[in-house]
């Protein structure tokens, strides 16, 4: 088992990576005085495939199973209110109640908005079981839910007491998310280390064949770098943790115009990648060569890296992005492969121009197909 430290100034706590460390849980929740009800929040589908996993491992009355809908649908005002409200009918004078987040990482922000929330906060532990998840989202503390307007636009930074990552539930993913998870994997590369991003293109058959020690060192790395980002700046207050956010605006804009059921969150940050790639061609910040590595690592994973869009609808929904601050654009743009920036005061025409000639360009690439 491998220990990664996130070190905050207030609510520290560790990352444990290995093959079946979820045993450990019930004996950490116990060592910790976490409480003696635990809301096992949980998926319709992690649960049909984990239920007799579930049921040895958290055995007996202290525990309660709580399952929401699959995908970005969990993240919603209806199951947010339903899941509080079954935590409210377990709930009584003498029960101290945690949350355990079982699932992806829409299971994530939902139960870690819950826990930030209810009675003003009670602890909650991740067990993360998708690679995206794994890698990114049960990391750092960031929860949320959508509204129809904007993605995770209702939300908190709320710390874990702990997460437990278990490389072993990826064998059970299918294979679309699989590769939709390596799109975050790609980000770690090109936003912090490139010798990691070439780790990732010349080992790409081992990952994909989910060799273990392979597949062990990626979330080992991936969880590292965001740690060590989180450590340095929780709340997004120094333009550190910003670079996380690398493609993730134009991703959220697509998922926002497309819905949020008709394309992953995985899909979406491969297309915002090449996006933010391109803009940063375009401010004069990187080289033409970054910007193909990005697209050529990206079909290598056989990401998408094309789509068609309404430049229009998507500057109003980028617009609405927390990254765009005050009217002010917020950008994290390419240097190079393993170096990016965070750029404010971005003139919006820019974004509009680039917008219009990433959507020509991807129809020119469709037609000549």
């Amino acid at each position: 088992m491998k220990i990664v430290r996130v070190g905050l100034k207030e609510n520290s706590y560790n990352i444990y990576v290995g093959y079946n460390v979820v045993k450990d849980v019930p004996r950490y929740i116990k060592e910790n005085n976490l409480g003696n009800l635990g809301i096992i929040i949980t998926s319709n589908r992690v649960y049909s495939l984990y239920k007799d996993l579930i049921k040895k491992i958290f055995k007996g009355s202290n525990y309660r199973v709580v399952c929401v809908a699959d995908g970005e649908a969990a993240k919603s005002r209806k199951w947010l209110f339903e899941v509080i409200k079954k935590t409210i009918d377990a709930d009584d004078w003498n029960k101290k109640i945690f949350i355990i987040c079982f699932g992806g990482g829409t299971v994530g922000d939902l139960g870690g908005f819950v826990a930030s929330i209810y009675k003003r906060g009670i602890p909650y532990i991740q067990i993360p079981t998708t690679l995206l998840s794994q890698i990114d989202a049960s990391i750092g503390g960031k929860t949320a839910i959508d509204l129809k307007e904007a993605k995770n636009i209702l939300g908190t930074i709320y710390q874990p007491k702990a997460v437990f990552i278990d490389p072993s539930f990826i064998k059970t993913l299918p294979s679309l998310q699989f590769k939709e998870g390596m799109a975050e994997v790609i980000k770690y590369g090109v936003i912090k280390r490139k010798d990691f991003f070439d780790f990732l293109k010349n080992k790409h058959k081992e990952i994909t064949s989910l060799t273990p020690e392979h597949i062990l060192k990626l979330i080992y790395v991936c969880a590292k770098i965001k740690a060590d980002i989180v450590s340095s700046d929780e709340k997004e207050t120094k333009g550190i943790r910003t670079i996380l956010n690398f493609g993730h605006t134009f991703a959220h804009a697509v998922e926002t115009c497309l819905g949020y059921e008709k394309v992953s969150h995985g899909a979406a940050v491969s297309l915002g990648m090449i996006y933010a790639a391109q803009l940063s061609l375009f401010l004069g910040e990187c080289k033409k060569e970054d910007v193909e590595e990005i697209k050529n690592i990206i079909k290598l994973y056989e990401l998408p890296s094309r789509i068609k869009f309404n430049p229009t609808t998507f500057c109003e929904a980028m617009s609405y992005d927390k990254k765009f601050i005050s009217g002010q654009v917020r950008m994290v743009l390419l240097k190079s492969i393993g170096a990016v920036s965070v750029t404010d005061g971005i003139p919006f025409k820019n974004i509009t121009k680039t917008l219009k000639k990433f959507a020509q360009q991807l129809r020119t690439d469709n037609s000549s197909r």
